[in-house]
C-alpha cells in the first residue's frame, strides 16, 4: 500500500448518519427520595429499569468515551477554560443564601447541635458587625485593627472603602483582607472569653507523624496552626511536581490559608495549593460573573487535585457590594444566590466568620488519613488510613433494603491501618470537577503502631462511584474466584453527596448559572443533559490540558428530575501488579493475552461485561523485580504468575429476567431494544459534540439516551464507534463480550506502536497519532484501515514486533466475521493467541537471542555487577524512562552494548 504520510488527508472520516432522537422511559417506581437541590427534582425521573430488583441498568450510565492520557499535562488558563466551562454547564446551581448556609456550612453533628451553633455565631456576626459600626471595641488587638486606615468600618448603611466608587479591582484586596482578618479576631477573642476555644484551635492542632520511629517524632503536639486570610493577587500558588508540566498561571486575589506562624501579620514566603482552605476572586464587579465563575471552578479543581484527604472545597466571590459563596463535590456546584454585603451585613460576616472557624472535617477533610486538613506542603510525614469493613451490598443507593442494612457479622475483621504511600501514586486522576477523582496508592498493612511494624504491602483504591450502579465491590464478590481478576481484601463505604444535597429543599433552589456566558442567568427549564464543546485537540508533546482517565461524566441532572448522586468507595486489593509498559518480552505480552482473553470469558460467564478495557486495565504478573523475572518473561511460565484485570467500576451486568445473570453468547452481543446514543465524546479533556463533518460544535445540543459507550476511544472496538457515530445499522449494538475482547486488540496495537518510538516507521508515527485523536471519526477512520489493510499491521517494527503475527491473524478473523456477518468468536481468539505463544516460546527455545528481552526503566542495573548478571541493557531511547526517573547510562553500568535493528541489546546467549 503506497500512502503518502505527509497527505493531511492520510486518515479521512466516514460519512455518517444523523442520530435519531433518544427515546424516554418510564417514571421511577422504587420510591427512593429523589429530593435534590436540583431546580427541576420535582419533575418525573427517567431512570431505565429491566431487572426486577428495581434498580437502573448498568447499561443506562451516562458515561462517554475518553481518550488515552498524554506525556505531559498543564494548567495554563487557555489549556482549562474551555474544558472548565464545558464541565460547569448546567452543574452550578443557584439556591437561596440561608438555605447554603444550613446545608454547608453547618454539616456535622445532631440538627439541635448545629442549631445551637448557628445561633451563637449569628449572635457573635451581630456584634462584630456593631464593632464595626461604632469603630470601637474594648480588646487591644480588635481596637488597633479598627484604627487601621486600611480597614473598612460600616458607615451610613455600607462598608467604607468598599463601594461604587472604587475604579480599580486592585483598590479592593487589601480593604477585603482587612476586613476578613478582623472578623476572625473578633470570633477568636469572644470565643476565648466564652470558653470555647475547641470550635477555633484545638481541631487544628499542628500534625505529628504517627510513626514514633521518626526523628523527633511525639505522640501529641501543643502547638497549634493558624488560619488566617492573606492577599495573594500577586502570588502564584505552587503545585506539586507530580501534576504541572508547565508554569501555571493560577493565583487567587485572597485565600483562606493554613500557616504555622505565630500571627496573620508574618506572611508566608510562598503560597501552595496544598495549605489553602478557602479560595477567593475579587471583581470590580459581577457583571462578567460567567468568568467568575470559570475561575472558582479552577480554584476548587486545583484544591481537589493537591488534598486528596478533602472530599469538597468551598470558594468565595466578591465585589465591592456583591458575593457569592461556592460548595464544589464530585457531582456539582452549589453556589448562593448573590448577597448584597452592604444591605446584609451580619449574613456576610457570618459567612466569611464560619470559613475560618470550621474543623478540618466541616471544610471536607476526611478523617480516615492521619492528620487530616493538617499537614502543611513543606511537611514530611508518614500518611496512614484506616479502613473499615462495609458490608457489600449489590447496590449503594440511599434507601437500601432491609437485608442490605443487616448488621455485619461478629466475626468482621478489626479496622485495618495502612501506611499509604503518599510520594508514588499509582494512579491519580488528572480530570475537572465532577467525576469519580479516583487515587490508587500503595499501603503496608501496621501490624504494631506502637513499635511501628508492617506487614504486606496492599494496594488501595478510592473513588466516587455513582450511587446507583452495581457496586464495584459486588463485582469482585462475584468474581472471586476468577484467577485474573484482582483478590478484595475489604471494601469500605465511606460518605455519600446526597447527605449534604438533601438539606436543600426544592422551594430553596433557584436555577441555574451560567459558565459560557458574559452575564449570569437563571435557567428554571434548563435541561442540564445539554453540553458545551471541550477545547480542541492539542498534540501531547505540546503540552495539553488536564485528563481524566477515570471520567465517568455526569451532569448534576440527567435529565428532567434525574438524581445524580455519588460514594465515595474505599478498596484494599491484596498486591499490586505491573503495567503493561513495563513488558519484559513479547511472549510474557503474548501470555498476558490469553490470560485476559480467558478472564474475560470468565467474566461472561458470571453475566458480567467489563466495559473499560484499556491500556492502563490491563496488568502484568508480578515479578521479583530481578533475575527470574527475566527468565520467567522469556518463556518459563509458572501458572503462579497471573495477569490481570483492574477497575470494574463501569462493569455492567448482563439484563435478563428475574434476577438470575446469564452471559452473553461468546459470538454473539447481547441484543437489546434502545435508542440511538447520544453523540457526546470526550475529547482528551473535556466533551465535544460532533458534527457530520466530524468536527467540533461548541453550542450544539446534544442529545442523550440509555445504552452509552464506555471506554477509552483508542481501545473502543470498532463497532462501537461506529454507533457513537450515529451509522446506520448499529442502533441496537449494547457491549458485550465480543467488544472486550476486540478491546485487547486495540491495546496490543497501541502498544506496539508506542513502544517502537525509536525505530517507528512513518506509518507508524501516523498510525499513533491518529489513534490518540479525540475526533470520533479520526479514530473510527484509522481502525478501519488498520483492521482491514494488513499492510498497516505488517508494518509494525520495534522491540515487541513479535505481536505482530499475531494482529494479523486477529484482523483477518475479523474480516472472515464481518464477511460472514458474524460477531468474533472469543474462543477462536483464544486458541489464537495460545499459538502464536507457544510458537514463539519455542523458538526462543530454539534460539534465545531470536526474541528479546525488554528490560523497561524500572528494572534497569545500577551497579556493573548486576549488569554483568543479567547480561541485558536497555535501549537508547531515553524516553521510556518513567516518570520521576533518572536513565542509568552505559558508562555506570559498565557494560558495552550490544546493538540490534530495534534499538535493544540482547547477548547472543542470555543465561539462565
Amino acid at each position: 500500500m503506497n500512502v503518502n504520510i505527509s497527505d493531511p488527508g492520510r486518515f479521512q472520516p466516514l460519512p455518517r448518519s444523523q442520530p435519531s432522537p433518544p427515546a424516554s422511559s418510564g417514571p421511577r417506581t422504587d420510591g427512593t427520595d429523589l429530593r435534590r437541590s436540583a431546580m427541576l427534582a420535582a419533575a418525573t425521573p427517567r431512570r431505565s429499569r429491566s431487572v426486577a430488583s428495581g434498580h437502573p441498568t448498568t447499561g443506562g450510565t451516562p458515561v462517554v468515551p475518553r481518550t488515552r492520557q498524554g506525556s505531559r499535562s498543564s494548567e495554563l488558563k487557555s489549556s482549562l477554560d474551555p474544558q472548565i466551562k464545558s464541565e460547569i454547564e448546567g452543574n452550578v446551581v443557584e439556591v437561596k443564601p440561608d438555605a447554603f448556609v444550613h446545608a454547608f456550612l453547618y454539616p456535622s453533628s445532631p440538627l439541635a447541635e448545629r442549631d445551637i451553633v448557628r445561633e451563637r455565631d449569628l449572635r457573635l456576626a451581630t456584634a462584630c458587625f456593631d464593632a464595626l459600626k461604632e469603630g470601637k471595641s474594648t480588646d487591644k488587638e480588635l481596637m488597633s485593627m479598627l484604627e487601621d486606615p486600611d480597614c473598612p468600618q460600616y458607615w451610613e448603611d455600607a462598608f467604607t472603602l468598599l463601594d461604587f466608587n472604587v475604579e480599580k479591582e486592585e483598590n479592593l484586596y487589601t480593604p477585603f483582607q482587612k476586613l476578613f482578618t478582623f472578623i476572625n479576631a473578633f470570633y477568636r477573642v469572644s470565643l476565648a472569653e466564652e470558653q470555647e476555644p475547641f470550635d477555633v484551635d484545638a481541631a487544628w492542632r499542628a500534625p505529628v507523624d504517627p510513626n514514633p520511629r521518626k526523628a523527633g517524632n511525639t505522640r501529641s503536639s501543643s502547638k497549634l496552626l493558624r488560619r488566617d486570610f492573606f492577599n495573594t493577587h500577586n502570588a502564584r500558588l505552587k503545585f506539586s511536581p507530580r501534576f504541572v508540566g508547565e508554569t501555571a498561571d493560577l493565583g487567587p486575589d485572597l485565600v483562606l490559608l493554613l500557616h504555622h506562624n505565630k500571627d496573620s501579620s508574618t506572611k508566608p514566603a510562598s503560597f501552595h495549593w496544598k495549605d489553602v482552605k478557602v479560595s477567593m476572586e475579587v471583581k470590580i464587579d459581577f457583571s462578567s460573573e460567567g468568568a467568575k465563575i470559570t475561575q472558582m471552578a479552577r480554584y476548587a479543581r486545583a484544591m481537589l487535585m493537591e488534598q486528596f484527604d478533602r472530599k469538597f472545597v468551598l470558594t468565595v466571590s466578591l465585589s465591592a457590594t456583591q458575593c457569592r459563596l461556592f460548595h464544589w463535590d464530585s457531582v456539582g456546584c452549589h453556589a448562593t444566590e448573590i448577597i448584597n454585603i452592604h444591605e446584609t451585613p451580619i449574613l456576610f460576616i457570618q459567612c466569611i466568620a464560619r470559613l475560618a472557624i470550621m474543623t478540618p472535617a466541616e471544610l471536607g477533610y476526611d478523617e480516615h488519613f492521619s492528620n487530616a486538613g493538617r499537614v502543611l506542603s513543606h511537611h514530611q510525614l508518614t500518611t496512614t488510613l484506616t479502613v473499615h469493613q462495609s458490608k457489600i451490598r449489590k447496590y449503594t443507593e440511599r434507601t437500601p433494603s432491609p437485608e442490605e442494612t443487616e448488621s455485619l457479622p461478629s466475626d468482621t475483621p478489626a479496622p485495618m491501618l495502612l501506611e499509604l504511600d503518599t510520594k508514588r501514586f499509582l494512579f491519580e486522576s488528572r480530570g475537572m470537577l465532577f467525576h469519580r477523582h479516583t487515587r490508587v496508592w500503595k499501603g503496608k498493612v501496621v501490624l504494631d503502631a506502637k513499635e511501628w511494624k508492617t506487614g504486606q504491602t496492599h494496594v488501595v483504591k478510592q473513588n466516587w462511584a455513582e450511587d446507583t450502579r452495581p457496586c464495584e465491590g459486588y463485582f469482585y464478590q462475584l468474581t472471586d474466584g476468577i484467577p485474573t481478576i484482582p483478590s478484595l481484601v475489604r471494601m469500605e463505604e465511606c460518605d455519600r453527596t446526597w447527605a449534604y444535597h438533601t438539606r436543600i429543599a426544592n422551594e430553596d433552589v433557584i436555577g441555574y448559572l451560567k459558565a459560557t456566558e458574559k452575564k449570569s442567568e437563571r435557567q428554571p427549564g434548563k435541561d442540564a443533559s445539554v453540553q458545551q464543546a471541550a477545547d480542541p485537540f492539542i498534540e501531547p508533546s505540546l503540552g495539553r490540558g488536564a485528563n481524566n482517565r477515570d471520567r465517568s461524566r455526569t451532569p448534576l441532572y440527567e435529565g428532567p428530575g434525574e438524581s445524580i448522586e455519588r460514594v465515595l468507595l474505599r478498596f484494599v486489593f491484596e498486591e499490586e501488579y505491573r503495567p503493561l509498559s513495563e513488558a519484559l518480552s513479547s511472549i510474557e505480552v503474548l501470555n498476558a493475552t490469553v490470560q485476559w482473553i480467558q478472564g474475560l470469558i470468565a467474566l461472561d460467564g458470571l453475566g458480567i461485561v467489563h466495559r473499560d478495557i484499556s491500556y492502563s486495565n490491563l496488568m502484568l504478573p508480578t515479578t521479583d523485580q530481578g533475575y527470574d523475572s527475566f527468565r520467567w518473561s522469556s518463556g518459563e511460565l509458572g501458572d503462579s504468575k497471573m495477569a490481570k484485570i483492574i477497575d470494574l467500576g463501569l462493569a455492567h451486568l448482563t439484563e435478563v429476567q428475574g434476577d438470575e445473570l446469564a452471559p452473553s453468547s461468546l459470538c454473539a452481543p447481547s441484543i437489546v431494544p434502545g435508542t440511538s446514543i447520544g453523540l457526546q465524546k470526550s475529547g482528551l479533556d473535556g466533551v465535544a459534540e460532533i458534527r457530520q463533518d466530524g468536527s467540533s460544535t461548541p453550542d450544539a445540543p446534544t442529545p442523550r439516551a440509555h445504552h452509552h459507550i464506555t471506554g477509552t476511544l483508542p481501545f473502543i472496538a470498532l463497532s462501537l464507534i461506529r454507533k457513537l457515530q450515529g451509522l446506520p445499522n448499529t442502533r441496537f449494538i449494547e457491549h458485550a463480550l465480543h467488544h472486550d475482547v476486540e478491546s485487547v486488540f486495540w491495546v496490543l496495537v497501541y502498544f506496539c506502536h508506542d513502544r517502537a518510538k525509536t525505530v517507528a516507521t512513518k506509518l507508524m508515527t501516523a498510525t499513533l497519532r491518529a489513534l490518540n485523536n479525540p475526533n470520533i471519526d479520526q479514530v473510527a477512520s484509522v481502525k478501519a484501515e488498520i483492521i482491514s489493510d494488513t499492510d498497516i499491521l505488517s508494518n509494525i517494527s520495534g522491540p515487541f514486533e513479535e505481536l505482530r503475527d499475531f494482529l494479523q491473524d486477529y484482523a483477518d478473523h475479523h474480516q472472515t466475521c464481518k464477511r460472514k456477518k458474524k460477531t468474533i468468536d472469543a474462543t477462536k481468539v483464544l486458541e489464537m493467541a495460545i499459538e502464536h505463544r507457544d510458537k514463539l516460546i519455542k523458538r526462543w527455545r530454539e534460539n534465545p537471542a531470536s526474541v528479546p528481552v525488554y528490560e523497561p526503566p524500572c528494572l534497569r542495573p545500577t551497579t556493573p555487577v548486576d549488569s554483568a548478571k543479567r547480561k541485558i541493557s536497555a535501549p537508547e531511547d531515553s524516553s521510556d524512562v518513567g516518570e520521576g526517573e533518572e536513565e542509568s547510562s552505559e558508562e555506570e553500568a559498565g557494560t558495552p552494548r550490544k546493538k540490534t535493528k530495534h534499538g535493544i541489546s540482547v547477548t547472543s546467549q542470555m543465561e539462565f
